[in-house]
């Protein structure tokens, strides 16, 4: 996105990159040095055609533009100019101006100081063409000049807490009937320690003026987490594609982008955790509305599940309308307002008994699951199976979801270079629907099921802007309230309740800059399970005698992260 609105700076436009700071430097030594012998004014005539040489050159690689460099020697010339009359001293013979002391006039340089000065200018140059891959463009390829590779690691120890009064994951693996929660834990006792490592490396490439392509490629399996748990015997690890996109913005205020892409909508980590790509289609325009205000809207497409014998496949729709408004240059608010669709997820009961003979494969069958290598915990399921099947239980999605979502963003500046930042994120599933539950689930053992369908979230954030410099500094705490069936718990967070939802908790952290771009960070989550007033009945030490629904059975899940993390 093309930034608009930003804050004012106020620095002058020489002081704002180093690549300026240097070449105005430079300039300023060859236009403002005083000349008092005839052998000097031709050495600094040397220097100042050097100098000038070197602008061509930046020129002519397509690294400084011409009108750029316009700016900058007419800039030199007026500092060379206010710095001369600055260091002249009265003739021979006049008095030194009113309140000022002598000036000491050195009307020769020697080939020694006039040679460091060339080298310092020149390793000014060169350090700053270093640090911003300016100077060494031309031995690059021209292609390899439009690319901007960008990458992080991050090394993270975790530990995850269980109470002592969570159930037994048996009870849950244990249920059959509709509806039933989270079958598929494996561990809610045991507390667990362990290493896992994130790494990411991708690229943005200018194709054009006007398009851009993007790839990244990461560790991690899960759609909404990087994370590799290490300890495979040192066996090596995959990357898979996490990102991959064309990007077309024909005006500044309309952009269109597909492929695999970053989520494209405002929100915090509510509906749309950091490491989440979505597969499809976007599209995003801007409209000024006043003075330091826009207004935006973004829509997308997003498939899920793409099937070859059934009609309709599984799709993800959204829209949002929004407003940015920088209030000043200390103050900003940004406000947005999603409708979403999860087409075809929900869960339908089959009312035969599977396809066999040539028909084995060749018709839709229980293709409303929702995958148990997908799902996480949460959201309330029913048993896909027909009426007299006696296999294990094949799950869905008990509720439709069509969330609409309101996010609010502010953030002050008044305390620079401490950054102060308030957000709040709110759904809610209008799609819950108990008659179409009952209907799909072809069973009256969901009438007492109740809407569970609301979330949000709090979050203060204070600290610095960025964390690229050594010193730099953040922490932040966030309250959060998840519903079971507000969100599609496959696409969570997994931090917060080691994923999905049904839950309430806290989260708080810092994180501190312990070199440039490297940071080492802490972070504690505590969750409890949600309590809707629904009871079951279990006799202990026999999951075969659970009666009623888990839906309120306790879960306390506490985790530990600390972390380094280091971005290039």
């Amino acid at each position: 996105m093309k930034p608009h609105h930003r804050p004012v700076d106020h620095k002058p436009a020489h002081a704002r990159s180093p690549r300026r700071l240097v070449l105005a430097a430079a300039l300023a030594t060859a236009f403002a040095s005083p000349v008092s012998h005839a052998d000097e004014r031709g050495d600094l005539e040397t220097l100042r055609a050097t100098t000038l040489g070197l602008i061509d050159a930046l020129v002519d690689q397509g690294l400084l533009t011409r009108e750029r460099a316009n700016v900058l020697l007419k800039l030199a010339q007026s500092q060379g100019a206010a710095q001369a009359t600055a260091r002249a001293a009265p003739g021979w013979g006049d008095a030194p101006a009113p309140g000022t002391k002598n000036t000491v006039r050195v009307p020769y340089l020697s080939e020694t100081a006039k040679a460091q000065i060339t080298e310092d200018i020149k390793l000014g140059v060169l350090a700053t063409a270093r640090e911003e891959n300016w100077a060494d463009a031309r031995k690059l390829p021209a292609w390899l000049r439009t690319f901007q590779f960008e990458g992080d690691i991050r090394v993270r120890a975790q530990g995850e807490l269980f109470g002592a009064g969570n159930l037994d994951a048996e009870i849950y693996r244990s249920q059959v009937d509709s509806p039933a929660w989270s079958p598929d834990l494996t561990n809610t006792r045991t507390n667990r320690q362990r290493l896992t490592l994130r790494a990411r490396f991708g690229f943005n490439a200018k194709v054009s003026d006007d398009v851009t392509a993007a790839m990244r490629l990461s560790t991690g399996t899960s759609p909404t987490s990087g994370s590799q748990t290490l300890g495979s015997d040192f066996n090596r690890y995959s990357f898979g594609l996490d990102r991959a996109s064309l990007r077309w913005e024909p005006r500044q205020d309309l952009r269109f982008e597909g492929g695999r892409m970053a989520t494209p909508f405002m929100g915090g980590d509510l509906l749309w955790p950091d490491d989440l790509s979505l597969d499809g289609v976007s599209a995003r325009g801007e409209r000024d509305i006043a003075s330091g205000l826009f207004a935006f809207a973004t829509v997308g497409a997003f498939p899920l599940e793409e099937f070859a014998i059934k009609r309709s496949d599984k799709w993800l729709y959204g829209a949002q309308i929004g407003a940015d408004w920088a209030v000043n240059d200390l103050t900003q608010f940004k406000l947005g307002l999603g409708v979403y669709s999860f087409q075809g997820i929900e869960g339908v009961r089959e009312s035969d008994p599977p396809p066999s003979g040539p028909r084995a494969g060749t018709v839709p069958y229980q293709l409303s699951q929702y995958p148990s290598g997908v799902r996480l915990r949460g959201n309330t399921l029913i048993n896909l199976n027909d009426p007299t099947s006696t296999a294990s239980p094949v799950w869905g999605l008990a509720s439709k979801f069509r969330p609409v979502s309101l996010s609010a963003a502010l953030t002050l500046s008044q305390l620079a270079p401490v950054v102060i930042g308030l957000s709040a994120d709110y759904v809610k599933n209008t799609g819950f629907d108990l008659a179409d539950i009952r209907r799909r689930a072809g069973t009256s053992t969901v009438d007492g099921l109740l809407d569970k369908t609301n979330g949000y979230q709090l979050r203060l954030q204070v600290g610095s802007k960025t964390l690229t410099e050594r010193g730099n500094w953040s922490t932040f705490i966030a309250y959060r309230l998840f519903e079971r069936d507000a969100w599609v718990d496959a696409f969570t967070d997994t931090t917060w309740n080691l994923g999905g939802t049904g839950y309430k908790g806290f989260s708080l952290g810092a994180t501190y800059a312990i070199d440039r771009n490297t940071t080492v960070g802490a972070r504690w989550t505590s969750t409890r399970n949600l309590d809707d007033g629904q009871r079951f009945l279990l006799i202990p030490g026999d999951p075969s005698s659970l009666s009623g629904n888990l839906s309120s059975a306790p879960m306390k899940i506490d985790v530990l992260q600390v972390e380094v993390n280091s971005r290039f």
